[in-house]
């Protein structure tokens, strides 16, 4: 079967900016399993934009991003937690061979 999903917009979002736009650029994003926050990945950091406690996921978009710790990869192209929320993935595009780094969530 399949299944066709359709967008809604929710909201725009305002990353930290530095001179270099390598840090405002979203390459990637993934939500929490809890479904109370959700990561953005940019080429060089690593944002977690969380929902108040109790509060719905939406509220989550209008947070201040926290900054976690980034994998300092050549070109960093996706992100995905682990099944328990207590980690993340980070892949970067370059440099080959490809490595699937884990992080652990602070």
């Amino acid at each position: 079967p399949t299944t066709i999903s359709t967008l809604v917009f929710v909201a725009n979002l305002q990353l930290p900016t530095t001179a270099d736009t390598n840090f405002a650029s979203a390459t990637s994003g993934n939500i929490h399993p809890c479904a109370n926050r959700f990561l953005l990945r940019t080429y060089r950091k690593v944002y977690e934009f969380r929902a108040a406690p109790g509060a719905a996921f939406e509220t989550a978009f209008a947070a201040t991003p926290v900054s976690l710790t980034d994998t300092v990869e050549g070109q960093g192209e996706a992100i995905e937690y682990d099944p328990t929320g207590t980690a993340y993935y980070t892949m970067s595009e370059s440099p080959s061979p490809f490595r699937l780094k884990r992080v652990v969530r602070q």
